[in-house]
Formats: structure tokens, sequence, C-alpha cells
């Protein structure tokens, strides 16, 4: 799915499966917003 385009972290699109989750991702320093197809959305806690 992420070849193809249809996995988004905080609704923007994951560009390769080589990418990298930092800190300047987080929402509110906590939380990823993960979304897979059209429909499905997960909110990740990082702790």
């Amino acid at each position: 799915m992420i070849l193809n385009g249809g996995v988004s972290i905080n609704r923007k699109k994951v560009e390769g499966a080589d990418m990298k989750i930092d800190k300047s991702l987080l929402l509110h320093d906590k939380y990823l917003l993960v979304q897979k197809g059209k429909k499905n959305y997960y909110l990740v806690v990082v702790e």
C-alpha cells in the first residue's frame, strides 16, 4: 500500500517504505494520525 500511495501520516502521503518517523511528525508531541486507504484512520499514541 505504501508503494501505491495508500498510506498517509498526518494527512501527508508516505513517499517510501524507508521513511523515518521522528519527533517533528508528532502532533502535540504525542500522536500520529495514520490513514490506510480512504476510510481507515488510526491514532497512534507515542510515549
